[in-house]
């Protein structure tokens, strides 16, 4: 039997930071060793990212989303 491994990430595009200083957030998924990544839709403030936990820092009325 094999077993495939699947990660899905949120990593924030510093590369992609827009004039409001909020950068997008995208998807990745991992499974079977290929690679896909999307956008989500969602900007926040660099700031405001833990990459680590991979969510947001402060409570701000747009971390509910």
């Amino acid at each position: 039997m094999n077993s495939h491994k699947m990660r899905v990430l949120f990593v924030i595009a510093l590369n992609r930071i827009k004039k409001n200083n909020k950068a997008p957030i995208y998807c990745r998924v991992t499974y079977n060793k290929k690679r896909k990544q999307f956008a989500t839709g969602v900007f926040i403030s660099p700031d405001y990212w833990n990459n680590a936990s991979q969510t947001v820092k402060v409570k701000e009325k747009e971390s509910k989303n």
